[in-house]
């Protein structure tokens, strides 16, 4: 099945964009259309599949605007972390960034479902609901928050690592201090989980695992890798407790004031950028996954059933948390909707 979804994966990647007809924003007049530059900011290096699906965004934009759409890219929180982009982008002064859901929850709260752990057992059912009507409804809501989705990019499922012991039930984290962004809903799993929840910002996190200003913390393991954690850190538990939707955001204004030309090129290319990360992210996994280990982590990999323990004791507290704070009833009617698309029927090609 996954060599077949690489291959699906695959074919988007190089069609996805190419087959969408009409005509291109370099047929038409530049002088009529006039010149832009677009920065897109994120927090990675140069090296992890974000950035090179930023790349591949910037390469269609500017190849399909002959060069009229201008695509520079701030890696490496350049331009601030994710918070901070995501208000330079609400504010106009920032084009579009790159966020995993965490910090976008400050400005859409209705984003905060997204946080609700171990709502997804694998990246094909976690890209199925959100490229549906569930995904959908999301992306309208942001809107009113002066922000448009341009798509959905994935950091992956987040791990625990941690310096101290291996990971195996819940009880193992009784007392300790696991690093989390500051997000709200992430506090309150590991609150829930026995631990003591403590926010560091992604650019000092290495500092204060080195420091053990923390014992541990939680992220994919391709972030993992990218800032080399297995540096500071001995045990990684693949618990896969949320999956990191990460969307591409712009300023809802700003886009729409845009000919519709290069509406229709960004959109796009976003597109391009998400099928390019989604591919990468899924393909590499199991590499990155080895690359830990040859380091030196000692992986722990959870039955189903040690990782229901988790879900059993966070999930339930979360959904009550993410109730205080968003209307009750879409909350209730976003989990039920997720349900009903897991019942479907999947159909594999033989």
């Amino acid at each position: 099945m996954k060599r077949i979804l690489t291959l699906a994966l695959a074919i988007l990647i190089v069609f996805g964009t190419t087959a969408c007809g009409g005509k291109s924003a370099s047929s038409s007049s530049g002088d009529e259309l006039g010149t832009y530059t677009v920065r897109v900011a994120h927090g990675l290096t140069l090296e992890h599949p974000v950035h090179q699906a930023y790349e591949q965004m910037k390469s269609y934009v500017e190849r399909e605007t002959d060069g009229r759409v201008k695509i520079e890219i701030y890696p490496n929180s350049q331009l601030g972390g994710e918070r901070e982009l995501v208000e330079q982008v609400k504010n106009g002064t920032l084009e579009m960034a790159y966020t995993t859901v965490g910090p976008l929850t400050s400005f859409a709260p209705e984003f905060m479902v997204l946080d609700i752990p171990f709502l997804f057992d694998s990246y094909e059912e976690a890209w199925m609901i959100l490229d549906s009507n569930v995904g959908a409804t999301l992306s309208d809501s942001l809107n009113q928050y002066d922000l448009e989705l341009m798509c959905w990019m994935e950091s992956g499922f987040r791990h625990i690592t941690n310096n101290t012991k291996p990971i195996i039930a819940p009880a193992d984290l009784s007392g300790m201090k696991i690093r989390t962004m500051e997000a709200a809903m992430h506090m309150a799993n590991f609150s829930a989980l026995g631990a003591n929840p403590t926010p560091v910002s992604w650019t000092e996190l290495y500092l204060a695992l080195s420091q053990k200003l923390v014992d541990g913390q939680e992220n994919p393991v391709g972030n993992i890798v990218d800032i080399k954690l297995y540096e500071v850190q001995k045990y990684l538990t693949l618990d896969g407790h949320l999956y990191d939707a990460a969307p591409m955001v712009t300023n809802y204004k700003w886009f729409q004031s845009l000919p519709a030309a290069y509406q229709r090129v960004l959109k796009e290319g976003a597109q391009m950028a998400q099928n390019y990360n989604r591919y990468m992210n899924y393909l590499c996994e199991d590499q990155y996954t080895q690359i830990l280990k040859d380091k030196g982590m000692e992986v722990i990999e959870l039955t189903s059933e040690q990782k229901q323990a988790f879900a059993d004791l966070g999930q339930p507290a979360v959904i009550a948390e993410v109730k205080k704070n968003i209307d009750a009833a879409f909350v209730d009617q976003f989990l039920a909707s997720i349900e009903e698309i897991k019942k479907l029927e999947t159909v594999q090609v033989s």
